[in-house]
């Protein structure tokens, strides 16, 4: 007898979740506790997506819907490093097997996409690399890099250090600045708007819609902060940790450019560093001048993948000309 496969909305949390804890690229950006923050933050509902064949979850994805101008779209959401494909692991089966089925889930899961939404954008999380169901589909496939580590091991980390970020940390511990919890959501978006107004004014997600993730996100335990301060009580960066089941993320921050010669942000991660144990993923090192930052603290760099799709080539031509405006 023939397998049976068919495509439906996940809609119990808890067998979801079980599904994101043994998927490969299962992380706490895909819970739903995770989307909940989410769709509070950006008023935009989630949704949860399921392959099952033979009535068990082999694969499935997530993202947030939008409408406009009767356009539908599915997309990680925003202030999310990944959320993307998940797929379950298939015991007892060659590499071969275990790819067959993986690529028809997946193109399972691309077809349902084209007939249910006219745009759809994912990113993927490291653990899953294989693009080409996408690419074959006709999909946008970008890659991504991000520095990743392991912490546990304060004087292996130490060594890993490049020279002038060892020398920063020194200067700024030396200097009296303090690394201490902050519940102070007001204080980030502050720190978030302060960055920002010194690269031109152009944030990357609205400073009102940021700070309410942080605070959904803290309220759900996802994630806590940590700031730094000289010692006359000058702010110099706020950054918001999420602790998952899989590892750490240094998720968003917001800083004062008036201290970045000062090195307290590199002190804030070492402090961090000193206390935590697992993987830790700094969530992204796109843009010279934050991967020049990153680099410094000798983490692995590993590569992941952002993919994009449209019904058609009508439709890729209307959302190229809204971004395009948006950007002027």
């Amino acid at each position: 007898m023939s397998d049976t496969c068919e495509i439906r909305t996940v809609s119990d949390p808890q067998a979801w979740d079980e599904f994101v804890r043994r998927a490969a690229g299962g992380t706490v950006f895909s819970t739903w506790a995770w989307l909940q923050c989410a769709q509070q933050a950006t008023g935009q509902a989630f949704r949860c997506l399921g392959c099952y064949r033979n009535g068990q979850l082999v694969a499935g994805l997530s993202g947030v819907e939008a409408q406009r101008a009767g356009l539908r779209r599915l997309a990680t959401p925003v202030l999310t490093p990944h959320g993307g494909l998940l797929l379950a692991p298939i015991a007892g089966k060659g590499p071969a097997k275990a790819e067959s089925e993986w690529h028809r889930a997946v193109e399972l899961l691309i077809a349902h996409l084209r007939q249910e939404y006219h745009h759809w954008a994912l990113v993927h999380a490291p653990a899953v690399g294989d693009m080409r169901p996408f690419t074959w589909a006709g999909w946008e496939v970008r890659v991504r890099y991000t520095y990743q580590m392991e912490l546990g091991n304060r004087e292996g980390l130490w060594e890993r250090l490049e020279r002038r970020t060892r020398t920063v940390i020194r200067k700024a511990e030396g200097s009296g600045f303090r690394v201490q919890p902050t519940e102070d959501l007001d204080l980030f978006r502050q720190q978030y708007e302060r960055l920002y107004a010194r690269q031109g004014g152009r944030m990357p997600v609205g400073a009102g819609v940021a700070q309410g993730f942080a605070e959904a996100a803290c309220q759900a335990g996802l994630a806590h902060g940590l700031k730094v301060e000289s010692p006359e009580g000058q702010v110099a960066a706020v950054v918001i940790f999420v602790r998952g089941f899989e590892g750490h993320y240094a998720w968003v921050a917001g800083a004062d450019p008036e201290l970045n010669h000062t090195g307290a942000t590199s002190l804030l991660y070492w402090k961090y560093f000193e206390q935590e144990q697992g993987r830790f993923d700094f969530v992204g090192a796109n843009i010279p001048s934050i991967a020049f930052f990153k680099r410094g603290f000798g983490g692995e760099l590993v590569p992941y993948f952002a993919v994009e799709g449209f019904r058609d080539t009508l439709v890729k031509g209307l959302f190229s000309g809204a971004r395009v405006l948006r950007n002027l």
